[in-house]
């Protein structure tokens, strides 16, 4: 038996960056996707060539690009960004979803479509307790775990979306783990980010727990997060899981507007 087993953590977002297979098993087994690797850079392209999945192991443990453009060779829509140390399971749940979303150029997941799910990711996490943060810092709103450990950021304000792209301007959202300040790490999205894919990685967020050994675990996190062998009930991507509990700060309030 393993000295240092297995275990359950909560929440994820303090669980450290585990695994990147995760990440790479669902687009190594997508049928069509293409794999180059150099000692540099590990990419993805998709089928229809629209879009990469990113690596750079200079980069950081745990961070990833994604990027979406017009056509193969084309103008580049829009991007996400996971920065180092960011849980291989928050990027599987953007990722794992864009390689379904593709088939049908996101048709199936916008509103109308056979895989469309309401609601919003200010929505989805106010319903588990992620609270409004009065402090916000101008020219952004704030939601803050119940934990008071990691923070989903919307820009408030029009942008041009090629200052996003080119970094001239804040992204449109961000996820933060620890402090704004000082964070342990950090995702971005700009503008144009299918709404599915950044849900699906705010459910993530909130509610999946991680499998990591013991000595994964960030030593300054331990404190802060509880651990279990057993699989927790809730262990599960899917939005249907349930809300909160009561009590939880402004668990039933704070819904922004439907595009956070």
């Amino acid at each position: 038996m393993s000295a240092f087993p297995l275990v359950y953590v909560r929440p994820l977002y303090l669980a450290g960056p585990g695994d990147p297979f995760t990440v790479t098993f669902p687009l190594d087994t997508a049928p069509g996707w293409s794999r180059t690797e150099s000692t540099d850079v590990l990419r993805y392209i998709s089928p229809c060539g629209r879009a990469t999945v990113t690596h750079e192991p200079a980069a950081g443990q745990g961070s990833w690009t994604v990027r979406e453009y017009t056509a193969r060779g084309g103008e580049l829509l829009w991007a996400a960004r996971f920065g180092p140390g960011t849980p291989a399971e928050i990027t599987a749940a953007f990722t794992t979803p864009l390689i379904d979303g593709l088939r049908s150029n996101h048709r199936d997941y916008l509103e109308g479509g056979p895989r469309y799910k309401p609601g919003s990711p200010a929505s989805l996490l106010a319903e588990r307790g992620w609270w409004p943060n009065p402090n916000s810092p101008k020219g952004f709103h704030d939601q803050i775990a119940p934990d008071g450990r990691a923070y989903y950021r919307h820009r408030v304000g029009y942008q041009p979306p090629e200052a996003e792209l080119e970094g001239q301007a804040a992204p449109s959202w961000s996820v933060i783990a620890g402090s704004p300040h000082h964070p342990l790490w950090q995702a971005d999205f700009t503008i144009g980010v299918p709404f599915y894919l950044l849900c699906n990685a705010a459910i993530a967020l909130a509610v999946h727990p991680a499998r990591r050994l013991r000595t994964e675990i960030p030593r300054a996190n331990r404190p802060h997060v509880t651990t279990g062998r057993a699989a927790p009930a809730s262990f599960s991507l899917s939005p249907e899981e349930p809300p909160a509990p009561a009590g939880a700060p402004n668990s039933t309030g704070a819904v922004g507007p439907r595009r956070r």
